[in-house]
């Protein structure tokens, strides 16, 4: 029974199935010969009346869940309940079964007593004394008849249709539990709900929710639920979400694509769709699933915040300014108006002032002062110039280096950046002895060398989410670590390459590879370093990793810097990076280990400490005022670049700010 439902009580029931019987039984009396004329017009008028309640009933319930479904959105109760016809055919059958096993049950007493033989009463016996054992197998028969009913009336099947009261009492509980907040009785209720009626697919449902905390219960719990209702999309995202949080997003993924077969323009499927898209890292696709969302349905306000978050993040600012605005203008909010703002001095021009210096352990001292423009000249590429005057000291001698380059980055697709850099690096005059116009002492002449081409080229791919990477960067550079390198026009060109592959759950292996040509005014050397790193993503800001360095030189130099025959780092790494709640960040990348050095022609060396520190951070002061400071320090000189001698500790810091000009 279903209660509140007119005709779904017990005699309504009896009047429906007796209505539905009716023609079975005029057919028999008409294969008996018994018809009787004008009795088929009554049984089309009672079969009539019985299926316009049928379908009364099967309207009312469809309605009904038409009505909660439409209400998903105002009563958060509701939440993914599915959605269908709230009257199942399950109750009919119950009640309809314990109405045929009694009218089965009376049929065949009926059959019984009708055709059970007479016994012969002409035995002479007064009639009063003949009537009377009749009399009592009547009411012995009588009797009979009652227990058979009674019997099965309580048969275990049929009185499993009182189960579905006790299960609804105990839903209507928990649910009044969860409308109150009391989420532990709520689970209890549904808990006891299951243990009674195991495919109650609400109770399953419910539950999944309130266990959310664990995965593989909640995982398990929807997944059960999307079999017992394969019908309802809802049930096929709810696994789609846990999924995703347990980062199986290509099982997550292929849960939403099936509840968009059954719901191809239900929002929550679309969108949640995207997002998981987003925390699979898949940027590109995340983009256009909210564009193709956003084109049939330009008033979502929240799908307009989260395009402009992903735009972001594949390195488009403009773009996500534009969406960030149709989200504020659709529905006011602080931190949209935040993340607006960000986005729009990040699209803006800007100029970036910049001082900064070094040190060694050998006494060489540098000092930088310069800055930076930048211009955007299409969504993913900006255009920048760069002009810096750089003075290098040691003891009582100085010079300097005048650096003037031209700076393109662009980010056509977030797994793929490209940055090119073109400049000239020009020297101080120096001076020069030389005979003098005329007799008498020699002349000191400033001698101007040419200006040095210097310049980059890098690309960087990474595939979604933990996939392989590749960062290969070709480049030209002065060495500007002591004078003497700078007086004698020591230049660098290297090219190199990293190639980084997942090997399981979080591991990933990286291979590194460089070779370079040392040039100066006397002799061309050559270097070359081979890496390898095991790397272990801990959680998604935090890198533990073990590396091995290995470095050689072709051969001895007198030009200023460090050219052993071998050198060997093993250290251990770490690298964690934090962003701030005002879009701030602070990068730290740290390596901790041994190292020894083989000088040319001789053996390698002891091990001994080495230590690197690199820190970035970026911090804002306003919208379009970010202060930025990079700290580099390193007592590694197996690992280093610039060296200049075997026993070598070198720090280095930058500071810059960036202002977005209106």
């Amino acid at each position: 029974m279903t209660v509140g439902l007119p005709g779904t009580g017990i005699g309504g029931m009896f009047y429906l199935l007796s209505a539905l019987a009716m023609p079975l039984r005029e057919a028999y009396r008409l294969a008996r010969g018994r018809a009787a004329p004008g009795r088929w017009a009554v049984v089309a008028g009672q079969i009539a009346i019985a299926g316009g309640i049928i379908a009364g009933l099967w309207a009312t319930g469809w309605l009904l869940g038409l009505g909660l479904a439409a209400a998903r959105p105002i009563v958060p109760l509701l939440g993914h309940a599915p959605a269908g016809n709230v009257l199942r055919i399950t109750t009919f059958v119950l009640t309809f079964g314990t109405l045929g096993g009694v009218l089965l049950g009376v049929e065949l007493l009926r059959l019984w007593h009708r055709h059970r033989p007479r016994r012969d009463d002409s035995r002479g016996l007064p009639a009063s004394r003949a009537a009377a054992p009749r009399a009592k197998r009547r009411r012995a028969r009588t009797l009979v008849a009652g227990i058979l009913c009674i019997a099965v009336t309580a048969h275990p099947r049929p009185g499993a249709a009182q189960q579905p009261t006790k299960v609804a009492t105990r839903l209507a509980r928990a649910d009044s539990a969860l409308r109150v907040g009391d989420s532990g009785a709520a689970e209890r209720e549904y808990a006891a709900v299951l243990a009674a009626d195991p495919e109650n697919s609400r109770a399953v449902y419910r539950l999944a929710q309130l266990r959310r905390s664990e995965p593989a219960e909640a995982l398990r719990l929807f997944q059960r639920y999307a079999a017992l209702v394969p019908r309802d999309p809802w049930g096929y995202m709810a696994v789609g979400d846990v999924l995703a949080r347990s980062g199986r997003y290509g099982e997550a993924l292929e849960s939403y694509d099936r509840a968009l077969r059954l719901a191809p323009g239900e929002r929550d499927a679309v969108v949640g769709r995207a997002g998981v898209l987003a925390r699979a890292g898949r940027t590109d696709a995340a983009i256009a699933a909210y564009r193709d969302w956003l084109t049939l349905h330009p008033s979502d306000a929240q799908s307009w915040r989260e395009l402009g978050r992903q735009a972001l993040r594949a390195g488009r600012p403009a773009d996500a300014a534009t969406a960030l605005s149709r989200a504020q203008t659709l529905a006011p909010d602080g931190a949209t108006a935040l993340r607006l703002a960000l986005a729009r001095s990040a699209a803006a021009p800007a100029i970036t002032p910049l001082a900064g210096g070094s040190w060694d352990s050998d006494g060489n001292r540098t000092r930088r002062l310069g800055g930076a423009a930048e211009l955007s000249v299409g969504g993913a590429t900006r255009l920048g110039a760069r002009a810096t005057r750089e003075t290098v000291q040691h003891g009582d001698t100085t010079t300097g280096l005048h650096e003037l380059a031209v700076h393109l980055a662009s980010q056509p697709r977030a797994a793929f950046n490209l940055e090119a850099t073109a400049g000239a690096t020009l020297a101080d005059a120096r001076p020069a002895s030389g005979p003098g116009p005329g007799p008498g002492p020699p002349v000191v002449r400033l001698h101007t060398r040419a200006p040095i081409a210097t310049g980059e080229l890098r690309a960087r791919w990474r595939a979604p989410g933990d996939g392989p990477a590749l960062d290969v960067r070709a480049r030209r550079a002065v060495l500007d670590a002591s004078p003497v390198l700078v007086t004698n026009g020591v230049v660098r060109t290297e090219l190199g390459g990293l190639l980084q592959l997942p090997v399981g759950r979080g591991v990933k292996v990286r291979g590194i590879g460089r070779a370079a040509t040392l040039s100066d005014s006397a002799q061309l050397n050559h270097r070359t370093l081979v890496a390898g790193m095991l790397a272990y993503t801990a959680t998604p800001t935090v890198e533990i990793s073990g590396q091995f360095h290995q470095i050689r030189y072709a051969h001895t130099t007198t030009a200023g810097y460090f050219a052993p025959r071998l050198a060997q780092l093993v250290e251990a790494g770490s690298y964690i990076e934090v962003d701030t709640p005002r879009s701030g960040f602070v990068a730290l990348d740290l390596g901790i280990g041994i190292q020894r050095v083989a000088d040319q022609g001789a053996s390698i060396g002891a091990w001994r400490r080495a230590f690197n520190l690199y820190s970035l951070i970026d911090w804002p002061l306003a919208p379009g005022r970010d202060l930025r400071l990079e700290l580099d320090i390193e007592d590694s000189p197996a690992a280093s670049e610039t060296a200049t001698a075997g026993s070598w500790r070198y720090g280095s810091a930058v500071l810059s700010l960036r202002w977005a000009l209106p």
